[in-house]
């Protein structure tokens, strides 16, 4: 065995380990012709690149591929490409890449026979101590100064896993096959890499919650709420980051919202207000804010339905315009005052309807999996209510014959019989005829199987209700979340002590998974089982295949499963007009005349460009009274009717807009004026 040695003077030591011997004189650089290096360059790290019977020098300008045969000839020049030093450079005989490593945590492979650029990676921060290959050369895993651990596949150049160490690390290397340590300041460290998830979406930060929206165009999207409040919307399809929406408000948020059909991200903040944002701009920009006219109609929970996967699609006597509202996605509100609304519905209206008697803590869509059986659930998607009394109530829309109306027709009551808990409903979901909750106080779920017994009674709309136990599997922390799959029957959830729990529909636990207790948040990305979870300040996913015991049982359901997740092109970014919070228009929210007066839509065109600014080509007066050939519509935006119906804080908008565009031209004519 044979072992070389580099050193800051420029020189390559040869050495036979067995007895630990010279084989051969120093060889200083200087000896050696044509090499880049000057004589008193250092080399700063070797590689072995055995496929070519050669060693790689690496100074922080310069790698030489030195061959050691007889012939010692130089095989390959090669000069830094990278504006920051070379570091670490590694050879993968499998692939046959060499990869380099730089001071700032930036990596390139290379194809080392005609050193072509194959791929480029910044997943590290600081300088890189370490590259290293798996035994089966499958895997190159790095270290750093900035605490983490990185893993890639070669084959498929993918960025699968990243880990923090939480202190530097200056070493990495393998044992045996999946037994690798790592070297700290004070720790060496033995672990096993079972790669059961996979590095989806590099988010950098804590993540509180995941949820997913579709649209009735198979378009999905991802959002991540943060620690610090703000949301990035991410692609099912590539983990990317497509947009960014800040929180303006500054203030803790309690709901995010994604109406997929007009572009709004829905803010819901503790107070009650939410803050509207458009999705058609990297960063997001907010376009108002929706506050109620008095604190009892405050706004404690949201959510949308597509019309088209309830019963709504299924009337024959609805008007035009109620059909062709059926395409975009409807908005619900839950009230302080138990009251349920529909916001946002095109031209479908709904009068407001006292669901509770006390607030109304969550309201939630239903996921079928549009089976056509006998069981109502399976085959359309329905609305659930709980309040601070506990109790689940269960909604089926339909339309009013006589006013062409949204109705909310109540279906079932669900009360604990079991397991008795005397706090609010913190979680709530359902899949088909499987309702799955959590309470505040308990660390474990309740799940009720609805079963159509009209068949036996000949009465409609009877259901029966079981409530199947927990089995004892408890969590062993507070709950963080809940998901479910409607295809596969599947409930998740996990809790703060970074454990995951696999449940199906009989409350059995099928896996639980531990990680550690940076988990954060769990959701089911497909209905085939993928599962993304917030973890180590990145997303990661986890395959089914890692997590069900019996995959190919699973494997025969997901075969008629098609996945409806597509993506836009990332957007790209803009610098549309930024409103700072104070100056937001305000959207006040009359719940009970909201479907009559259309005040929405007027408020809505208002700021879509009713009033646009259409400056003068001429040099004018900042007086607005005076005349102008190509008047400008703010100028005399008074005189429209409608101008009277905007609030105040609208108007202040539109005069900053005309001032704003008024100086610009003043700028400009000042420096053509000055060219002159």
């Amino acid at each position: 065995m044979l072992l070389y040695t580099s050193g800051c003077m420029g020189r390559v030591l040869l050495y036979n380990t067995q007895p630990l011997q010279f084989t051969s004189q120093p060889l200083f650089v200087s000896e050696l012709t044509n090499l880049p290096f000057q004589s008193m360059e250092p080399i700063i790290h070797i590689c072995h690149v055995i496929t070519y019977r050669s060693i790689g020098l690496l100074s922080n300008r310069y790698f030489v591929l030195w061959q050691y045969t007889s012939e010692e000839r130089i095989l390959t020049k090669f000069c830094n490409p990278y504006r920051y030093d070379f570091i670490r450079c590694h050879y993968n005989s499998k692939f046959d890449y060499i990869i380099f490593a730089f001071i700032d945590g930036f990596i390139l492979i290379y194809q080392i026979h005609q050193m072509k650029p194959i791929r480029r990676y910044h997943y590290h921060w600081k300088m890189i101590t370490d590259l290293e290959n798996s035994k089966d050369q499958n895997l190159l895993l790095s270290s750093s100064i900035d605490h983490v651990i990185n893993v890639w596949n070669l084959e498929t150049l993918q960025h699968l896993y990243q880990y923090n160490a939480n202190e530097e690390i200056f070493q990495i290397d393998v044992i045996h096959e999946n037994l690798f340590y790592y070297r700290t300041l004070k720790h060496i460290i033995l672990f096993k890499l079972n790669l059961n998830t996979i590095l989806f979406s590099t988010t950098k930060t804590k993540i509180k919650s995941l949820k997913l929206f579709t649209d009735m165009h198979r378009t999905a999207r991802v959002t991540a709420l943060s620690e610090d409040n703000s949301c990035i919307l991410i692609s099912p399809v590539s983990g990317c980051c497509l947009t960014y929406v800040s929180n303006i408000a500054k203030k803790p948020i309690k709901q995010i919202l994604h109406d997929i059909s007009r572009s709004s991200i829905y803010l819901l903040q503790f107070d009650g207000e939410i803050v509207l944002y458009r999705a058609d701009n990297n960063p997001c920009v907010a376009e108002y804010k929706i506050r109620t006219k008095s604190e009892q109609y405050a706004i404690t929970c949201m959510t949308l339905i597509n019309p088209m996967r309830t019963q709504l699609c299924n009337i024959h006597t609805m008007q035009t315009s109620t059909e062709k509202s059926l395409e975009k996605q409807v908005v619900f509100f839950g009230h302080a005052n138990g009251y349920i609304s529909l916001f946002q519905g095109e031209s479908l209206v709904m009068e407001p309807i006292l669901a509770h008697k006390n607030s109304i803590l969550c309201l939630e869509t239903s996921r079928a999996s549009m089976d056509m059986s006998n069981i109502l659930f399976t085959n359309c998607e329905i609305l659930l209510s709980s309040s601070i009394d506990r109790i689940i109530y269960l909604w089926n829309l339909t339309i009013n014959k006589s006013d062409d109306c949204i109705q909310l027709i109540h279906i079932l009551t669900i009360e604990q019989e079991k397991n008795i808990s005397f706090e609010s409903i913190k979680y709530l979901s359902m899949v088909d005829n499987f309702i799955v909750a959590n309470y505040s106080d308990q660390s474990f779920l309740h799940i009720w199987q609805l079963l159509n017994i009209s068949i036996r009674t000949s009465i409609h709309n009877q259901w029966g209700i079981v409530e199947h136990p927990t089995k004892g599997s408890h969590h062993h922390g507070q709950i963080q979340a809940i998901t479910a799959t409607p295809k596969l029957k599947l409930f998740a959830s996990s809790d703060s002590e970074g454990y995951i729990k696999i449940w199906d529909n009989t409350n059995s636990l099928l896996r639980e998974i531990y990680l550690d207790k940076s988990l954060c948040a769990i959701e089911f990305l497909l209905q085939n089982g993928e599962l993304i979870i917030a973890y180590q300040n990145n997303i990661h996913l986890i395959l089914p295949e890692n997590y069900l015991p019996n995959y190919k049982k699973f494997k025969i359901k997901q075969q008629n499963i098609i996945n409806y997740s597509a993506e836009n092109n990332r957007l790209e970014i803009s610098q549309p007009l930024s409103i700072p919070y104070q100056l937001l228009p305000i959207f006040v929210y009359h719940i009970k005349t909201h479907h009559r007066k259309k005040r929405l839509q007027r408020f809505e065109r208002q700021l879509e460009g009713l009033f646009t600014v259409i400056e003068s080509d001429s040099s004018e007066s900042d007086n607005e009274n005076s005349p102008s050939s190509n008047t400008d519509r703010l100028s005399t935006i008074s005189d429209d009717s409608n101008w009277l119906d905007l609030a105040e804080d609208v108007k202040d908008i539109l005069r900053m807009k005309k001032y704003e565009i008024r100086y610009e031209n003043k700028q400009l004519n000042t420096i053509i004026t000055d060219n002159k």
